[in-house]
């Protein structure tokens, strides 16, 4: 083999420090088809200035991104690409959070204290914590410790003033009523009186003219004339006396009545007094038993023992009524701000707790789990004096999973989150709006039958 062929001979694994000349390291350069060239044959063809090309070249080789980089960026990419589309497409339900307890829509069924009307001392306990009742049963039996209902025949004395009560105003207004009759009486003989004075002059009137008629003929004595003249003019003053008389019969008459009805208001005053002494004296007689109000169960009994005193207006006992599934509801309390936009009729979303629930967004139904259907049915009108208004929430069977638990699980005073739903926005717009502190979407106002009767007229 000759010096040239030697020369010309590519080699696999020379190592570019083979190359070094003094303290430099010179690049190895390639051929195109990617071989190394013997490092003699290198020595011999590169001048100084190749040498600087050839740096260059390798330094711009190094400095080329590499791929895994560049893959990892374009994921990166397309991952911002997907999320800024995720963020402008997928739709997410606004709402308004809240959190109460469970209650009952009619007030009348809401937990209530059993209280001592009477200042008494306990007899004895009909009931024990837990105890269901029905309305009427008997809860206790108190002794009433006033000085007057000590006394055994107080109820017998009460009643008997009642009752001469009674008899003497009744007597007082048959007196002013005969009164009354008798000047009725008198005014009707007055009257008739009068009406017959008025008859007399009448008479009278013809005969004077009679008689001087017949005395101006010659055919009667002057005397007879004078004789009707006398009857005419007495006729007048008995009327007039009657007219006089007739006046002070109404007069009697109208005084007479209104003595009769001062009587009878002075009476049915007097008799409306001891009316309500006998049924206070009664009900406080019935005070001493202490009843249910209505069906239920005792949740708690003060901490009282038989012989106890306890006072007026005491708690005696805690019931909560039996709620049926129409009567349930949720008091939820909402900021200010949010009640502004909160409507009757508005849907809810509900999680009690005891009830286990994931909620990832309320308005997601795949994303939902064991809550339930409900809607906004009352809305207050002030606030609570913390600047937070209560919510009534009843069930909503047109939603999914819109029936509540029974009221045997679903116990009143069980706490709750409730979710308003409101308008449907992209998680883009919702996640800016929470970044800049702006309130929700004003909702479509929920239609109802007063609205749509006001759009048909």
């Amino acid at each position: 083999m000759n010096t040239s062929e030697k020369h010309n001979t590519p080699i696999s694994s020379a190592p570019i420090a083979s190359l070094q000349s003094s303290s430099v390291v010179t690049p190895v350069p390639t051929h195109a088809n990617g071989k190394l060239y013997h490092p003699a044959t290198v020595r011999s063809i590169l001048s100084a200035e190749n040498v600087e090309i050839i740096a260059e070249i390798h330094s711009l080789e190094r400095a080329k991104t590499p791929r895994w980089l560049q893959r990892t960026s374009l994921i990166i990419v397309g991952m911002l690409v997907a999320l800024a589309l995720f963020l402008v497409f997928v739709p997410w339900q606004q709402n308004i959070t809240g959190g109460g307890k469970v209650t009952s829509f009619v007030p009348g069924v809401r937990p209530q204290t059993i209280d001592a009307q009477i200042t008494g001392r306990i007899i004895r306990w009909f009931v024990n914590e837990g105890m269901t009742v029905k309305a009427g049963d008997t809860i206790a039996i108190l002794q009433d410790l006033n000085v007057n209902f000590m006394d055994n025949d107080f109820m017998e004395k009460i009643e008997r003033v009642r009752e001469r009560t009674v008899q003497a105003q009744d007597m007082a207004v048959q007196t002013a009523r005969q009164r009354t009759i008798q000047a009725e009486q008198r005014e009707l003989a007055a009257k008739a009186a009068l009406e017959n004075a008025k008859i007399e002059i009448q008479t009278a009137r013809i005969r004077l003219k009679r008689a001087d008629d017949l005395t101006k003929e010659g055919l009667a004595a002057q005397r007879e004339m004078e004789t009707a003249t006398l009857n005419f003019q007495k006729a007048q003053a008995d009327s007039i006396r009657n007219e006089t008389v007739l006046e002070s019969a109404r007069r009697d008459v109208e005084a007479a009545k209104n003595e009769e009805n001062r009587v009878i208001q002075q009476a049915d005053a007097l008799i409306a007094e001891i009316e309500l002494r006998v049924a206070n004296a009664r009900q406080r007689g019935g005070a001493s038993i202490i009843t249910a109000p209505s069906d239920g169960y005792i949740v708690r009994i003060a901490a009282v023992g038989a012989g106890q005193t306890v006072k007026d207006g005491e708690m005696l006992a805690m019931l909560v009524p039996t709620a049926g599934g129409l009567d349930q509801a949720v008091e939820a309390f909402i900021s200010s701000r949010d009640a502004a936009i909160v409507d009757v009729g508005r849907p809810v979303r509900l999680q009690f707790s005891g009830f286990p629930a994931f909620v990832f967004n309320p308005g997601w139904d795949n994303f939902t789990i064991n809550t339930f259907g409900g809607k906004v049915a009352v809305v207050d009108a002030v606030d609570d004096g913390s600047g937070y208004y209560r919510v009534l929430i009843v069930p909503d069977s047109t939603q999914k999973q819109g029936k509540w638990p029974s009221s045997h699980y679903l116990r009143q005073g069980t706490p709750a989150n409730a979710w308003i739903m409101l308008s449907e926005v992209s998680i883009g717009f919702e996640i800016w709006r929470q970044l800049n502190g702006f309130p929700p979407v004003l909702p479509h106002k929920v239609a109802t039958k007063d609205s749509k009767d006001e759009k048909k007229k």
